[in-house]
């Protein structure tokens, strides 16, 4: 005759989840120690009051860069070493916000240059922005 094996009820499998949750510990670790946190930089949206007549908004000094490699302020050409005397010069409203418009075309080192000189002026915030024609 056979004899059959009985399981008893209080025998159960159990799933041992500890493993598990030691994985998704060290998963967790990893993604913090892997994550970058940028801070961007940009023109702030501080507006002032309009209906004002006496306060007057006062627009961004600009730069614009020529696919040709030129740049340019208010329509003439300038030189690299030109815009941090210019950024220092101009006014507090118009050295908080600095606007880098950018041609299709143009060098991105040439765009890395003009923020690194408006910083080095003094700027608070640099915002480069396309120039569509």
């Amino acid at each position: 005759m056979k004899k059959r094996v009985q399981i008893s009820p209080s025998e159960q499998a159990e799933i041992n989840v500890s493993p598990l949750i030691d994985m998704v510990f060290i998963l967790l670790i990893f993604f913090i120690v892997a994550t970058s946190f940028v801070n961007e930089i940009g023109i702030t949206t501080k507006y002032k009051d309009t209906s004002n007549p006496v306060s007057k908004i006062t627009p961004p000094l600009s730069f614009e860069l020529s696919p040709s490699g030129r740049v340019l302020h208010n329509g003439t050409a300038i030189s690299i070493e030109e815009i941090a005397p210019l950024v220092r010069t101009a006014d507090t409203d118009s050295k908080a916000s600095i606007s880098v418009r950018v041609s299709p075309g143009s060098r991105a080192g040439l765009a890395t240059q003009v923020v690194d000189q408006a910083m080095l002026g003094g700027a608070k915030a640099v915002k480069l922005t396309p120039l569509i024609r």
